[in-house]
C-alpha cells in the first residue's frame, strides 16, 4: 500500500512539473497553452496506457494477458488488483518518459531563443555531470525501467537554474505572409497571419498598424480600425511619436475611405490632449486647421480647382485676365471679410490664408496683399514641400504683375530653382528666369536701333 501511494504521488508530481512549466514557458514561447499541455498529455500518457491496458486485460478470447503476473491474479479471482498492478507497471515509464521528453522541450525553446547562450553551455558543463549522478543511480537501482525517472531528476533542476539565468530575445514578427496574401486579395486568411504574429509578440506597434490598415483599406471597417488604433495607443510601450502616427494615420482614412472630417478633426484633438506641449501636438493643430469643419465644405474643397499661376505660364504673351465685375467684386469682399475673422480667431489656418491670398490677386487684382498673405505662409515652420513651392511659385507671379521683372522677382524664382529643383514649378521658373536674363541683355539694343534709324 505504501508503494502504490509513493508511486502514485511521484508520477502525479511529474505530472505537476510539466504543467507548471508549461505555464512558465509560454512567456518565451506561444505555443505552451494549455490546449497544448492537455493534447500532450492525451498522446503522452493516455494513449499508451490505455493501448497497455487493453493489450494486458484481455477483454477478448482471442486477447489474453501479455503479462502473465496479471493473467494469474486474474484467475485467482483478484480483478481490482490485477487493473492497479498493471496500470502502475505501465504508467512508471511512460509518465517519466514522457514528463523528460517535456522537460527537453523546454531546455530547447530556451536555447533557441536565449542571448547569453554561453552562460548555458558553461551550466550545461558544471552541473550536468553532477546531475547525470542521479539518473546513473535510477538506471543502476532499476534498469531501463527507471531511466524515465533519473532523466527528469536531471532535467528539471537544470530548466529551473537556465530559466532563472536566461537573457531571452523576443521573436522579431515576420508579416511577409500577410502582405503576400493581401496582394493576392486573400485579406481573411492575411487578417489571421497578421493575428498570429501578434500572439507572439503583443504589443508589437507595426502589426497593430498593418491589421488597423487592413480593416480601413480593404474592409472599410473604420470603427473596427479606430478600435485597434487605440488598443495599441494605450499600451504603455508606444511611444508618443507612435501614437501620433497612428492617430495621423486614423485621421487619413476618416478623410480618404469615409469622407468624415469631423471624425478626423475628433482623432486630432485627441492626439494634441494625448501629447499636449509637443511639437507633435503642435503638428496636429495646423492640420486640424487645414480640414473642413463639416462634410458640406470638405466635399466642396475635394472638387478639383484650377491654380492660375500668370507668371509662370509656358507663353509670355498671355493677355491678362479680364477685371472683375462689380458684382464678383462684391462677393469677394465677402468672402475675404469671413476669412479674416477666421483668420483673427486662428492665425495658423493655412487654409483660409491661401484662399485669401488668392482671393485678393485673382477677383481684387491687389498683389500687395497677396503677396504679403503668402510671406506669411512661406514663414509658417514644417510646411510640405509641395505646398512651399507652389507658394513660392504664386510670389514670384504676383511679384512680376505687381513690380515688374525686377530683382524681387528674380530672387523668388532662385529661391524655387535652389530649395526645389526636381518641382514641376521649378522648372516652369526655370524658364522664366532664362526668358527675364535674355530681355534684360535684350533691352540695351533696342534704343540704339531706334536712334540709328532716327538719324538715318
Amino acid at each position: 500500500m505504501a508503494l502504490l501511494l509513493i508511486t502514485t504521488l511521484m508520477l502525479g508530481g511529474i505530472v505537476a512539473l510539466v504543467a507548471f512549466y508549461c505555464r512558465e514557458f509560454h512567456e518565451i514561447s506561444a505555443e505552451y497553452t494549455r490546449r497544448w499541455f492537455l493534447g500532450w498529455f492525451v498522446r503522452g500518457i493516455g494513449a499508451p496506457v490505455a493501448i497497455w491496458l487493453m493489450l494486458n486485460w484481455g477483454p477478448l478470447p482471442f486477447l489474453p494477458p501479455l503479462n502473465p503476473f496479471v493473467a494469474n491474479l486474474r484467475a485467482k479471482g483478484f480483478y481490482a488488483e490485477a487493473l492497479v498492478f498493471q496500470t502502475l507497471f505501465a504508467a512508471v515509464p511512460i509518465v517519466s518518459y514522457w514528463g523528460a521528453l517535456s522537460f527537453g522541450w523546454f531546455l530547447t525553446s530556451l536555447f533557441k531563443r536565449a542571448k547569453n547562450t554561453d552562460d548555458f553551455i558553461i551550466a550545461l558543463i558544471v552541473w550536468g555531470p553532477v546531475l547525470l549522478l542521479l539518473a546513473l543511480i535510477f538506471w543502476a537501482v532499476s534498469g531501463w525501467y527507471g531511466v524515465g525517472c533519473g532523466a527528469v531528476l536531471w532535467a528539471w533542476p537544470l530548466t529551473q537554474y537556465l530559466l532563472n539565468t536566461a537573457n531571452m530575445s523576443v521573436p522579431a514578427p515576420a508579416y511577409s505572409r500577410a502582405i503576400g496574401k493581401i496582394k493576392f486579395g486573400k485579406y481573411a486568411e492575411a487578417e489571421m497571419a497578421i493575428i498570429g504574429e501578434l500572439e507572439k509578440v503583443e504589443n508589437d506597434f507595426d502589426g497593430w498598424m498593418m491589421l488597423a490598415e487592413l480593416y480601413a483599406r480593404q474592409y472599410h471597417d473604420l470603427s473596427e480600425a479606430e478600435r485597434t488604433i487605440y488598443e495599441i495607443c494605450g499600451d504603455s510601450a508606444t511611444t508618443p511619436s507612435q501614437v501620433s502616427l497612428a492617430l495621423q494615420k486614423l485621421a487619413d482614412w476618416y478623410l480618404h475611405f469615409g469622407s468624415d472630417p469631423v471624425s478626423a478633426r475628433r482623432v486630432l484633438e485627441d492626439l494634441c490632449e494625448r501629447v499636449t506641449g509637443t511639437h507633435l501636438a503642435f503638428m496636429a493643430r495646423q492640420r486640424i486647421n487645414q480640414i473642413p469643419a463639416s462634410r458640406a465644405e470638405f466635399d466642396e474643397q475635394s472638387k478639383p480647382q484650377k491654380i492660375a499661376m500668370p507668371a509662370l505660364n509656358d507663353s509670355l504673351d498671355e493677355p491678362d485676365a479680364p477685371h472683375a465685375s462689380a458684382k464678383t467684386r462684391e462677393a469677394a469682399m465677402t468672402s475675404i471679410n469671413q476669412l479674416i475673422e477666421k483668420l483673427n480667431a486662428d492665425p495658423n489656418d493655412i487654409a483660409a490664408r491661401e484662399k485669401l491670398a488668392k482671393l485678393f490677386a485673382d477677383q481684387l487684382e491687389k498683389f500687395e496683399l497677396a503677396i504679403e498673405q503668402v510671406e506669411l505662409l512661406l514663414g509658417i515652420p514644417e510646411q510640405p514641400e509641395r505646398k512651399v513651392a507652389e507658394w513660392l511659385a504664386l510670389l514670384a507671379a504676383w511679384q512680376i504683375k505687381q513690380f515688374g521683372e525686377g530683382p524681387e522677382a528674380k530672387k523668388t524664382l532662385e529661391r524655387l530653382i535652389h530649395e526645389f529643383p526636381h518641382s514641376a514649378q521649378a522648372f516652369a521658373a526655370q524658364r522664366r528666369l532664362n526668358l527675364i536674363n535674355m530681355n534684360s541683355k535684350m533691352r540695351p539694343v533696342r534704343p540704339m536701333g531706334k536712334n540709328a534709324e532716327s538719324k538715318s
